[in-house]
């Protein structure tokens, strides 16, 4: 518990620290989101290819991946951050354009593989593969437009990294005190339905929290989807919240399901406690995903 605690608050460390640069330059935050990237996909690469557990699935001990597969994967996990900044750099608002570009390439190149290196390639190999650069590297890039928001762009990235958290800690909490009726006892047999109500409701109230404390610590004024009720941004937030939360627990629940097929107990050992970066952020994977999409038509309503 000791080891677990330590390394929670380490890795809290390293997240306001990133948050503090992006005060410097608001690209630096992308690091985070690069890191992320490389270990996730050096973690995925590794569950999916083994060795596995004895409980694993008789499909996932046949899904190896070949040496060419790897390279295109960790190839497009090493693109893809960068190539974001170099074309937003160039033309402002445009990254997002390197981004699908990449993911079709990547998409292409690992099909083409199965004509090129057709002795040591399988259509096994090719899903996981499309897995391994989808799950984590693609749906981080929700992250990176996020900090890319002109306006609220901070308490975008806020309702990530906090919500998720937040959503996480209460489940457990509440769990542990009231117990009661599993939630997926075939799935993750510790989880219980007032566990997921109670991540649910402080999720929520840290949501709406946030955006308050943000209206109070900056010149932020909502203009979002009926801004002209006075309070709408607190519906808004609060729905924001909750779905988010929502989401952060659906998103614990597939990385279980992973696990569970592949016989594996973590996705890695990075964090001491914890498990992988992947065991960490795989709720907040979902709840990023959610929170770009609502900022960019109901908060911040980008039109591309």
């Amino acid at each position: 518990m000791i080891k677990r605690i330590a390394t929670g608050i380490i890795y809290i460390g390293v997240l306001v620290g990133f948050f503090f640069l992006r005060n410097i330059d608001h690209r630096l935050f992308g690091i985070l989101v690069y890191a992320f990237s490389l270990i996730g996909t050096y973690e995925m690469l590794h569950a999916l290819c083994g060795p596995h557990g004895q409980t694993a699935e008789p499909f996932a001990r046949a899904m190896k991946l070949c040496a060419s597969q790897k390279l295109v994967v960790y190839a497009y996990a090493l693109v893809f951050t960068p190539a974001f900044y170099v074309v937003e750099s160039f033309a402002p608002g445009q990254g997002y354009r390197s981004l699908l570009v990449l993911s079709f390439v990547f998409a292409i190149a690992l099909f083409c593989l199965l004509v090129v290196d057709h002795r040591n390639t399988t259509l096994a190999g090719t899903g996981a593969a499309l897995m391994a650069g989808f799950y984590p590297t693609a749906i981080l890039s929700t992250m990176l437009l996020t900090n890319e928001f002109r306006v609220a762009s901070t308490l975008g990235l806020l309702l990530i990294f906090v919500i998720s958290p937040v959503a996480d800690t209460f489940a457990y909490v509440i769990g542990s005190l009231f117990r009661g009726k599993k939630l997926c006892p075939s799935i993750s047999p510790n989880k219980t339905v007032s566990g997921a109500i109670g991540g649910v409701v402080f999720g929520t109230g840290a949501s709406v929290l946030l955006y308050w404390l943000y209206t109070l610590t900056s010149d932020y004024v909502y203009r979002g989807l009926g801004y002209s009720w006075a309070g709408s941004p607190w519906v808004v937030f609060a729905v924001i919240g909750l779905i988010t939360s929502l989401l952060t627990e659906f998103g614990d629940l597939v990385e279980s399901v992973i696990k569970r097929r592949l016989g594996l107990k973590d996705m890695g050992k990075l964090l001491p406690g914890h498990g992988g970066i992947l065991d960490r952020i795989d709720g907040t994977l979902f709840a990023s995903t959610f929170v770009y999409i609502a900022f960019a038509l109901v908060v911040v309503r980008v039109v591309l």
